[in-house]
């Protein structure tokens, strides 16, 4: 019978382990993207492990289990300068917002605060950030579960980067 015990105990542990695994996978039925992304002719991002992707109400939404970036990208308005374009976006933020951070000694500039949002799950306060580059900006949305995270959310949002213009 000891012999039994110890069976059920490793199937039940084998288990647990493909259960947990299983909510780390990512979606079979959306691209992989990983490393460099070139978003859109102006944009690029850089990934440190695999994501999903799709494209959701004008946004590219990036996304892992308990990571997910929802980016738009506008472009500039004709005779606005990035300082304006800037300037206008960081007066726009929220009151509440916390951990504000901004960049402005060279293009691209940037915006990044955090977010507490009344929502249902254990998600951490969001963090937003925008670039402004020479031909529009770059809004950016991410959402995590574990604290750890934010420091990933960091490091893609430094490493939106604008693409440079392709000559003919």
């Amino acid at each position: 019978m000891k012999w039994l015990s110890t069976i059920v105990l490793l199937l039940a542990s084998a288990l647990t382990t493909r259960s947990e695994e299983s909510k780390k996978m990512l979606h079979p039925n959306y691209p992989i993207i990983e490393g460099k992304y070139q978003m859109t002719d102006d944009w690029s991002v850089t990934l440190d492990q695999k994501h999903n992707r799709r494209f959701e109400d004008k946004s590219l939404v990036i996304w892992r289990p308990g990571f997910t970036i929802w980016t738009i990208v506008w472009n500039g308005k004709e005779g606005e300068t990035p300082l304006q374009r800037f300037r206008s976006i960081r007066d726009r933020i929220p009151k509440e917002s916390t951990d504000i951070v901004e960049e402005t000694k060279e293009l691209p500039y940037r915006l990044s605060y955090r977010l507490a949002e009344k929502t249902d799950d254990k998600r951490q306060p969001a963090f937003y950030g925008m670039v402004v580059g020479p031909t529009g900006h770059v809004q950016i949305s991410i959402y995590f579960d574990d604290a750890k995270d934010l420091k990933n959310a960091n490091e893609i949002f430094k490493s939106l980067t604008p693409t440079e213009a392709k000559s003919e």
